[in-house]
Order: structure tokens, then sequence, then C-alpha cells
């Protein structure tokens, strides 16, 4: 079943970043000891880990919430040394009692395209909580927040048509389309960013439309229009430089394709943004 978060609150107890050594493993002593949640992420190397649910073949971007009961028992490619992430926890409830029950995880595994997101945040909470005092709630409630974070990208992947496409394919288009967001006035056309991906351009629209839901045409219109109403709204810009900054040649068509999207022309909008 769901955690209920707002009558979940998180302990930290321990937590690291390693690089595996050569001959390293993890066997299964490790299971039979593991008293409290371990999340624990892959940022560099490759290897296999068995759990109860099958095989997985760790990469970076794989992270899994450990728990008691699980079996985990993990191999390096000894070409490939893994770089790990863990971190540690208890789940307690309103009375400040754990709540470590196996059945209290909804997912175990969990794939994740932006590894840096992830990474960065375990590290602030493992510094945190070394540093303990009024660092150790800081680093409480990052880690709450990540596994908040978790939590629903894991639900989100259930219902999307994308939930099949391989993490590295997700990875790519995700990529993308955050490089998209920064800065959508300098974008190249599809079929550049095909080929810097690696895909051909259908390929790559096909999966660019199962991931985000859009074909990349309108995901850029859509990131330039979202940052055209943020320019007119906060920015002394006058609307031809911002139609200029957003790649847009001709100021009458910026004019009539923001209106077609938003129902108001950029003058009438910058005057009224909300």
């Amino acid at each position: 079943m769901p955690i209920s978060w707002n009558q979940t609150r998180v302990r930290v107890n321990r937590g690291g970043r390693v690089r595996c050594e050569e001959g390293w493993r993890l066997d299964a002593v490790f299971s039979e000891q593991l008293g409290d949640f371990d999340l624990w992420f892959v940022w560099a190397g490759r290897g296999t880990m068995r759990l109860r649910s099958g095989t997985l073949d760790l990469a970076p971007g794989v992270c899994v919430w450990m728990r008691p009961g699980g079996l985990y028992l993990a191999e390096q490619d000894p070409a490939h040394r893994l770089g790990v992430s863990y971190l540690h926890f208890d789940l307690l409830n309103p009375r400040g009692r754990t709540v470590n029950a196996p059945t209290a995880v909804p997912c175990e595994v969990h794939e994740l395209w932006d590894l840096h997101y992830c990474d960065a945040v375990m590290q602030r909470i493992v510094e945190s909580a070394r540093r303990g005092g009024d660092f150790q709630a800081v680093a409480e409630t990052l880690l709450r927040g990540l596994l908040i974070d978790l939590e629903a990208r894991a639900e989100a992947q259930r219902t999307e048509p994308s939930g099949g496409i391989l993490l590295h394919h997700r990875q790519t288009v995700m990529a993308l389309a955050a490089r998209i967001r920064e800065s959508p006035g300098d974008v190249p056309g599809v079929a550049e960013l095909a080929r810097a991906a690696g895909y051909s351009p259908d390929h790559f629209t096909r999966l660019f439309r199962e991931i985000l839901g859009v074909p990349p045409e309108t995901f850029v219109i859509q990131a330039r229009l979202e940052r055209a109403k943020q320019l007119l709204a906060e920015s002394g810009l006058s609307i031809g430089e911002i139609a200029e900054a957003l790649g847009y040649r001709d100021l009458y068509f910026f004019s009539r394709q923001f209106k077609r999207h938003t129902s108001r022309t950029p003058s009438q909008y910058r005057a009224t943004p909300r």
C-alpha cells in the first residue's frame, strides 16, 4: 500500500558514496542483517543484482529501495567497477515508531534518467547527516522529499505509455527536453536533434512522443511560448526582441502562434499576465 507521507517522517541512520573495490560483492549476510531501509543508487559502473523478484542489471541511474526481509545479492563487472551512493534510514509514524515493514514500500526498483539530480541530493544528505545538529533535520527533510519523488515517478511510469522504454532512451530524450526548456530559442531542427542523439528522425520523433506525449516540434513550440510568457511578464524586452530571442524571424507569425495557444496577443498578455 502507498505510504501516507503526511503522517510519516524519516530518520537517517548512516550513508556514504563509494567506488566499490576490486573483488567487491554483496552476499547473503548483508540481506540477513538488514534491519532498516537502504536506498542504494548506482552512479557509475556495471553489474547485476539478484532480488526475490528476479535479476536486475546494474547501471548508472538504477536505484534500489532495499527493505528488511528482501534479498540483495550483487556483483560488479570487474572492468567497470560500481560507483554507489547509499543511505540507511527508518520511516517513523506519528508516534515515532518505526514502520519498516516490507509492504510499506510500493516499489523496490527505480530507474532514473536524471542521475545527476539523485546523486547530488544523496551527497547533500550524507554530508548533512555527518555534520549532525541542525543539519540532521536538513538531511531528513531532503531524504523524505527524495523518497516522495521516487514514489511519484514510479507511479507515473506505471501509468505512462512509455513505461516499457529502455532507460537509456528515456535518459537521452529527457536530457534533450531539458536542453530545449533551458534555451528554447536556440534549438536545432528535429533532424539535427535526432542525429546528435544517434537516432533516425522518424525513430527519434516516435520515442519523443511516447516519452513526453507530444512530438518534438510541438514540445519546442510549447517551450518557446512558456518562455515568452515569462519574458512578457517579467522583463523589459520589447515584443519584437522577445520574438527574436526565441528564434522567430517573423514577428507577426510569433504573435499569431502566441494567440492561437493562449487566446491572447502578446500585448494583451503583457498587460494582464495572470
